[in-house]
């Protein structure tokens, strides 16, 4: 395969013998890494919070370990969460916004009442965004130099390397946040040939037919997918074995994996994917380059105490990829809901058709408007009482969950997974940190507009 040709020689001449993937996740060599200065084209080199040593991303496991194990006193908020967009992102906020549902939360028999404590994770971004471009450029063999994206913004950093016009391959990152980055080649799947055809309807018409035929080529296996895959992520970072890389599609337009960053043996919510055309061609690959810095160990809640929280959305994170099987939370639980008629479902919900009772005669819908009477003030607004749907929290499962701050940094935080049924899609998840850790923003006040006075009941 073309694209792989001498993949070692090109890994160590972007990043260096001592980069990603280089060094034995198991051992940390910290004495010869505090001698050796970091390469300047790695974008992956972090300074440990703990003891300002250099450590590769290889090396992520270890650094977990580093920090002490005590409990940090709570002496301020670690950060400011981010609004959630909809609804007021606040603690104290009891409002229900959606169709009219208010879900109402029990917990079972199979929760612990026992607290914890859990790990606090920074997502950092360190070095310079034309570093970080230069090196992966160099790894998927683009010319040309890094500079600002003809998009760029102050509030959306991006920088690239390759044309921005779709002609030909490139590599855009973005400096906020994780750091996101992604590598496209057009040339995986040409333009298709289209021709212009004329109706044949005599209305003169032109419309264009074109063929979408599959591209012709081999396709990686899905061993091999895996195997070249964990190359490249751990040359842009990943601390990764071909075990561990998911292959999410695998048919005649292409294969597709990806694979999720590990913190203390957990995968979170960040994710490298990759995927070829046929050819085979490499025609995207993504990842990450900001990476995880402890900031210590902080109290939880118990999975009963953390029950009440999910009537606020301000608790929620975003978890791993194991939890997305199929890709719902308690929302979907909503197609199914138990009233005291029984389930209702997307199936049973039909319009009744307009009956002849209801206007004297049958009605064409020609002459609809001539039939309709004339329009009358409406009846008086009653008060619309929300459904109550209950949902008993049968189990949970510890894990680490992805959210954001009001400045747009990730940080990684302890959390549960709670579980309502057995269903793979039956779960919310919910931050577990003590109250006190994170400071929430102040409630979103969305004005109601007053009803007429002459709609009012009684009115």
């Amino acid at each position: 395969m073309s694209e792989n040709n001498n993949l070692d020689e090109r890994l160590q001449r972007a990043f260096g013998a001592s980069g990603p993937g280089a060094t034995d996740s198991s051992v940390l060599d910290v004495e010869n890494l505090q001698k050796r200065k970091p390469r300047a084209r790695n974008p992956r080199m972090i300074k440990a919070a703990t003891n300002g040593s250099l450590l590769s991303l290889g090396s992520l496991a270890v650094v977990g370990l580093v920090v002490s194990t005590f409990v940090n006193p709570v002496q301020e908020p670690l950060f400011t969460l981010a609004s959630s967009d909809g609804f007021a992102a606040t603690a104290e906020s009891d409002m229900r916004i959606g169709m009219w549902v208010e879900y109402e939360y029990l917990v079972g028999d199979g929760l612990s009442s026992e607290p914890g404590t859990g790990p606090v994770y920074q997502m950092v971004l360190e070095g310079q965004p034309e570093t970080v471009v230069a090196g992966l450029a160099e790894q998927f063999d683009i010319a040309g130099s890094p500079q600002q994206s003809q998009y760029f913004d102050p509030n959306y950093p991006g920088y690239v390397a390759g044309p921005e016009d779709w002609t030909g391959p490139s590599v855009s990152l973005t400096w906020n946040g994780t750091g996101p980055w992604y590598y496209s080649n057009p040339a995986a799947y040409p333009e298709p040939n289209c021709t212009e055809v004329e109706a044949t309807d005599g209305s003169g018409e032109v419309y264009y037919e074109c063929d979408n035929a599959v591209p012709e080529g081999d396709l990686p296996s899905a061993a091999e997918a895996q195997e070249q895959a964990a190359e490249i992520f751990q040359a842009t970072g990943l601390d990764v074995s071909a075990s561990d890389v998911r292959v999410l599609s695998n048919d005649e337009w292409g294969v597709g994996v990806s694979a999720s960053l590990r913190i203390d043996g957990v995968e979170t919510a960040l994710e490298w994917s990759m995927y070829w055309a046929p050819g085979p061609v490499i025609a995207s690959v993504s990842g990450h380059t900001a990476v995880p810095v402890a900031r210590g160990n902080f109290d939880t809640v118990s999975a009963v105490d953390a029950v009440p929280r999910l009537d606020s959305g301000a608790w929620w994170g975003s978890p791993g990829p194991d939890y997305y099987g199929f890709m719902m939370g308690t929302e979907s639980l909503l197609r199914e809901a138990t009233t005291d008629e029984g389930i209702i479902s997307d199936e049973e919900v039909v319009e009744e058709p307009v009956t002849e009772e209801e206007f004297g005669e049958e009605v064409d819908p020609e002459v609809l408007p001539e039939v309709l009477p004339e329009p009358s003030l409406p009846e008086p607004i009653q008060p619309a009482e929300p459904e109550v749907v209950t949902l008993t929290v049968r189990s949970s499962d510890s894990t680490l969950l992805l959210v954001w701050d009001a400045s747009g940094n990730a940080w990684i935080v302890p959390g549960y997974i709670l579980r309502f049924g057995p269903e793979q899609w039956d779960w919310n998840a919910v931050v577990s940190l003590i109250e006190g850790i994170i400071e929430f923003p102040e409630p979103i006040e969305i004005g109601i507009m007053p009803v007429p006075e002459p709609y009012l009941e009684g009115e």
